[in-house]
């Protein structure tokens, strides 16, 4: 049986993270704040097909059955491309499930590159959602 897509929330949530991340590397001085490091980001750089596609990408990474999991994507039209890689799981205090994705982009002009490690737990009847101060439930005692 195949699981459930990211829900429409979570696919919100990253788009907008990923919106933010694009309107501050354009808009703002970035040098203020400690932002410089977003001033090259690849998603800034990104087509709505290359982010329709790393999107797709790492919903099919978080949905696998494999505790491993990785797995890439590429843009023919663009040359940009990125990568998922699970990096971990556990099961978090409130009972979700959650998994570390890593997720990689690459922009093929100026050799673009960069990564950063997300936590999202999965909820029934709202999918994979954005929770990064999720806590690994304590061990049960043998």
């Amino acid at each position: 049986m195949q699981s459930p897509a990211i829900s429409t929330r979570s696919l919100r949530v990253l788009r907008m993270s990923v919106a933010l991340s694009i309107l501050m590397a354009g808009s703002w001085s970035l040098s203020a704040g400690n932002l410089s490091f977003m001033q090259d980001a690849p998603t800034r750089y990104f087509t709505q097909e290359d982010r329709d596609l790393m999107m797709k990408n790492a919903n099919e990474v978080l949905d696998s059955q494999d505790p491993k999991a990785s797995q890439e994507w590429v843009n023919p039209k663009t040359g940009n491309s990125g990568g998922a890689t699970l990096r971990g799981q556990f099961t978090a205090t409130d009972g979700a499930s959650c998994r570390k994705l890593k997720v990689s982009n690459t922009v093929k002009k100026g050799d673009i590159k960069n990564a950063a490690t997300y936590v999202l737990c999965k909820y029934e009847g709202r999918g994979w959602v954005l929770h990064p101060d999720a806590e690994p439930a304590p061990a049960s005692p043998k």
